[in-house]
């Protein structure tokens, strides 16, 4: 297979972030009366998007406006406690910098809000590296549905097939196969032997290379049946 694309999720792939994002919930929540355990967090909370999560903390009934007001509220806190501890994954920088070289398309495709990919992004001038970045505000239907990746992988040009997808969350494996790609999945927000299903599982992107990310794309296209 000569053409490939590689879809990155931000949160926990890019950045290993989810023990500040899992603190400032819990912030949040105990500053508006309401407790988030790990079960729930891990279960409920991690992947989706930060209006689906506000629905989780406070229940279905949140009126808009509220709900906008609380991510809000909960994006900046986030924000002011990672920020001094901001640092990409060990060997993505390096990874996307041969994936460019080599002339392969990228895409991001997070749950997060738009000011957090701005955060991100520029913070560790990564943006330069990526053909196509969709947060939030592309879809009507968060992970595990697969919309998102759907949407990447035809910003890519490409065929699910074509494509892989590193991501660190249940809900966004989820989404990721049910969109028709490969999965890489990052043990940083889950340990290694909840991923099994995951095409692949890696710590961070040292020594990864394109060979290795064919083989993956390549080994999924075989199991789906495809012919491409």
């Amino acid at each position: 297979m000569d053409k490939i694309g590689v879809i990155f999720d931000m949160d926990g792939v890019i950045v290993d972030n989810h023990l500040y994002h899992r603190k400032s919930w819990r912030t949040f929540a105990e500053k508006h009366g309401k407790t988030i355990s790990d079960q729930e967090y891990n279960e409920k909370m991690n992947g989706r998007t930060v209006a689906e999560v506000v629905k989780v903390v406070f229940g279905e009934a949140v009126p808009a406006e509220k709900v906008k007001q609380y991510s809000d509220e909960k994006e900046a806190l986030y924000r002011e406690l990672y920020g001094p501890h901001l640092e990409p994954v060990p060997g993505i920088v390096a990874f996307l910098k041969l994936l460019r070289e080599k002339g392969i398309p990228t895409a991001v495709a997070t749950s997060a809000p738009t000011d957090n990919v701005v955060f991100t992004l520029d913070g560790l001038d990564l943006r330069q590296y990526f053909d196509s970045i969709l947060d939030d505000r592309a879809v009507t239907k968060g992970k595990p549905h697969p919309q998102i990746y759907e949407k990447s992988v035809a910003a890519l040009g490409l065929s699910p097939e074509q494509c892989v997808v590193f991501e660190d969350a249940l809900a966004g494996m989820e989404a990721a196969r049910g969109a028709g790609t490969a999965v890489i999945a990052l043990a940083t927000t889950h340990p290694a032997d909840e991923l099994s299903h995951a095409d692949e599982v890696i710590s961070d992107f040292k020594g990864i290379g394109v060979d290795f990310v064919k083989k993956v794309i390549e080994n999924n296209s075989n199991r789906t049946g495809s012919s491409r």
